[in-house]
């Protein structure tokens, strides 16, 4: 399995979708989670429901199963889901994110 996590420190998931920078991307192999990459992206303007500028976004984590991050609006969220990639509303560190 392939999570994205957004993080400002990478420690903690902390961060809201739209005001990640970047995007932990892991892989857990039933051993435990394993940072794999780590893809620049940019907070999102409010309005942010432009279309394209969520694709772009989306795009960014598309091979991922799963989001980690502390907040997601509804838009959004039903958007990644239709996408196949569940988001997960989760605030704390990232080595107990329950995968």
């Amino acid at each position: 399995m392939r999570i994205a996590v957004v993080s400002s420190d990478c420690l903690e998931v902390d961060q809201r979708f739209s005001r990640a920078e970047r995007f932990l991307i892991f892989e857990d192999q039933g051993e435990g989670l394993r940072l794999v990459d780590e893809r620049s992206s940019e907070p999102l303007p409010l309005e942010f429901f432009d279309q394209a500028m969520f694709d772009w976004v989306a795009d960014i984590i598309k091979d991922c199963d799963r989001v980690y991050m502390a907040r997601i609006m509804d838009k959004p969220a039903k958007a990644l889901k239709k996408r196949g990639i569940l988001p997960v509303v989760y605030q704390g560190p990232i080595h107990t994110l329950p995968v």
